[in-house]
């Protein structure tokens, strides 16, 4: 005789990634943002781990936005202002220079159609259109934009950046095979069902497409060493937990091929945003000019053994 593993009530727990009921409890932590206890949940099949009780979209409004909610170091205000001042800009150069060269590679010819899910403030999405094309094999090649996202700044970008935004149902309608990128830039973390979605960017994908994702790696020394003290650990917000192993799986699900690359500026960027005074960060900008201290940041939180996916032709 089998007992399904039981939530608060008694209800059963199933993963939230695949369905299964081969969920184990991690532990529990308290939030005193929320003033209540959140259980992590760890599935065997895909390795995936997850919060319960899911705490709901609706926590993602203004005072979120402006670094006052659960996550202290958003600042979509001064993103959407001007990008080039922030420093997302490391990241940003580091995703252009992994995903032109991908495409270079598998998609030689026409138009790039490029779709940012999740596109938050719109920071790459301007910074895109401030590049406007990519250089393939002596071509340029034109980049066409579009962005998914829901609430007052995907408003924004749409009414007054004249950017194409896609709410769920005009995103939902598209047509297969539409996009040659799919940016996934710290989102999959804040789904309460993320297959959904890889499922979803699976079909709009072309083959030899793009699915560029990054989110944190919970399977790397740091967050094993620190468990749910890690400060990664939000349960208010970050509400799904990924390894390299649940990514592969996700992605075979849904027929794509995992692809890792080596990140440089994504990595300066997660250690720079984490630090509160100029001091420390101009410390840690200094420091990281070196490469090897790059690479032993990366070695310790596992930026790049997260994979990305292609869509087999």
């Amino acid at each position: 005789m089998t007992t399904e593993p039981a939530g608060p009530g008694g209800a059963s727990v199933a993963c939230r990634c695949c369905g299964s009921a081969r969920v184990t409890l991690r532990g529990t932590r308290h939030s005193q943002f929320l003033a209540r206890d959140f259980d992590f949940w760890h599935c065997a099949a895909c390795d995936f781990m997850f919060v319960e009780p899911f705490s709901g979209y609706a926590i993602y409004n203004e005072a979120y936005y402006r670094g006052r909610g659960p996550d202290p170091f958003v600042d979509y205000e001064s993103e959407y202002r001007d990008y080039r001042a922030t420093d997302r800009m490391l990241e940003f150069d580091d995703l252009w220079r992994v995903a032109t060269g991908f495409i270079a590679d598998n998609t030689p010819e026409g138009p790039v159609e490029w779709l940012d899910f999740g596109c938050g403030a719109g920071g790459l999405l301007k910074y895109l259109a401030d590049r406007r094309e990519f250089r393939s094999g002596g071509n340029a090649r034109p980049l066409r934009l579009t962005g998914h996202d829901v609430g007052t700044y995907a408003d924004r970008l749409r009414r007054d950046d004249g950017f194409r935004i896609l709410g769920p149902d005009e995103l939902a309608s598209e047509p297969g095979g539409s996009y040659d990128v799919i940016s996934l830039v710290e989102v999959v973390e804040h789904l309460e069902f993320p297959d959904p979605v890889f499922s979803l960017a699976a079909r709009l994908l072309k083959p030899g497409g793009l699915l560029l994702v990054t989110t944190g790696n919970v399977a790397s020394l740091v967050p094993r060493l620190k468990g749910l003290d890690y400060g990664y650990i939000m349960p208010e917000v970050h509400v799904g937990y990924f390894t390299p192993r649940a990514l592969r799986i996700i992605y075979a699900r849904h027929g794509l091929r995992p692809v890792r690359f080596r990140y440089d500026g994504a990595v300066r960027f997660k250690v720079v945003k984490t630090l509160r005074t100029a001091g420390r960060q101009r410390l840690a900008r200094l420091a990281m000019r070196l490469p090897f201290v790059v690479r032993a940041i990366d070695g310790l939180f596992g930026t790049s053994r997260m994979p990305c996916a292609t869509k087999p032709r």
